[in-house]
């Protein structure tokens, strides 16, 4: 699994960073968000509990995905902005 962060933005009115990857994965199916959140905090240097993905786009047939992932300065903020559905899909809540 190979990824390419494409674009990288602090957002300071909401207190985080948002990112958008393409993750290359031949081979293999769409990566899970345990092992994006994993690798992306490692990539940027941040902690694993305070970055969320919110989407990951799958493309047919094609060993491609997109992904949109937030990391944020405190978890206090990120539960406070962050749907509660997607922190489930995170097991973050």
């Amino acid at each position: 699994m190979e990824i390419k962060i494409i674009n990288r933005k602090e957002n300071k009115l909401l207190n985080r960073e948002e990112i958008y990857a393409i993750v290359e994965h031949p081979g293999e199916p769409t990566p899970k968000r345990e092992d994006l959140r994993k690798k992306i905090a490692a990539m940027v240097g941040s902690n694993e509990d305070v970055t969320v993905i919110v989407k990951i786009l799958s493309s047919y047939r094609l060993p491609v995905s997109k992904v949109w992932v937030n990391i944020y300065t405190d978890k206090d903020t990120m539960k406070k902005l962050e749907a509660n559905y997607i922190l489930k899909r995170n097991k973050l809540a």
